[in-house]
């Protein structure tokens, strides 16, 4: 499968990718901002985000929900880039909010990183965090090893979440309010796993942020494919496109170092693959 440059003018970390509207949706992190790109590689910036832009799921009524890391808080925006605070985590959380993912019945599961992993402050285990419209949020797992990337499943049942210090990604039973049980290691991967997506095989797609390459996981836990990254920094994918078969591929040309200075060059590629994606985002 041979990936094509979709874009890389104007982007620095580009991060949860998500497919709306006939775009793709994306939080560019380091540069504080909402953006969306269609398939000819047109870029728009739908909002400036100075709390820093992280998880990102679409809301039942069509507009995109935003996690902001450094803020803390979960933000409504419309595609006119109108932005509306709907949750306060920041005298919860006891890191960074990251990655995110949103049920049909626009209830949240947002990551909460523990830490400041970009800063070398030392390891601490996260949380998952629930946010259902209407209610307070509420702890949805704890001992979370870095929250990341992040889907359900198609009949809504099942919520995998990357845990990229664990080196594995986990699985949860989801059950009709929205609570987890049933933890269960549904992976486990020789590095960090960033972001993630699902496919109608019950494969998933899973970013592989230090070894830059993008690798297919089967429904056994099982490494079955892999695409190079482009840049070093394998970030984030997700399938969508008119048939969900377009595969974005998420990137970034820097280091930790680097990136502490705010030093990165982003891109996002894509390929077309046989399998459709599934489930949410």
């Amino acid at each position: 499968m041979g990936a094509r440059e979709l874009t890389s003018e104007n982007i620095v970390f580009p991060e949860s990718p998500r497919w709306h509207e006939d775009r793709l949706w994306f939080s560019d992190v380091y540069d504080f901002k909402l953006k969306a790109v269609d398939l000819d590689g047109n870029l728009e910036v739908i909002a400036p985000v100075p709390g820093r832009p992280s998880g990102l799921g679409v809301l039942p009524d069509g507009r995109m929900l935003m996690a902001t890391g450094v803020e803390r808080k979960l933000h409504a925006v419309s595609p006119a880039g109108e932005v509306t605070e709907v949750a306060d985590l920041s005298s919860l959380a006891t890191g960074f909010l990251n990655d995110m993912v949103v049920d049909a019945q626009g209830r949240a599961y947002v990551g909460d990183t523990g830490f400041n992993p970009a800063s070398g402050e030392p390891f601490r285990p996260g949380r998952t965090w629930l946010v259902a419209p209407g209610c307070d949020p509420e702890v949805a797992a704890d001992d979370v090893h870095l929250h990341n990337g992040c889907a359900i499943s198609p009949d809504g049942r099942t919520l995998y979440v990357a845990e990229t210090f664990g080196h594995r990604v986990t699985s949860f039973a989801i059950d009709a309010a929205g609570h987890l049980s049933d933890r269960t290691v549904h992976a486990e991967l020789p590095s960090r796993p960033d972001g993630l997506c699902l496919d109608a095989e019950g494969a998933l797609w899973v970013a592989m942020v230090q070894d830059a390459e993008f690798v297919r996981v089967d429904p056994a836990g099982e490494v079955v494919e892999r695409i190079a990254s482009p840049s070093p920094f394998a970030l984030a994918c997700t399938l969508g496109g008119p048939e969900r078969r377009h595969l974005f591929l998420n990137s970034a040309d820097t280091t930790m170092e680097r990136l502490r200075a705010g030093d990165s060059v982003g891109r996002i590629d894509v390929v077309e693959v046989p399998v459709p994606g599934a489930g949410l985002p």
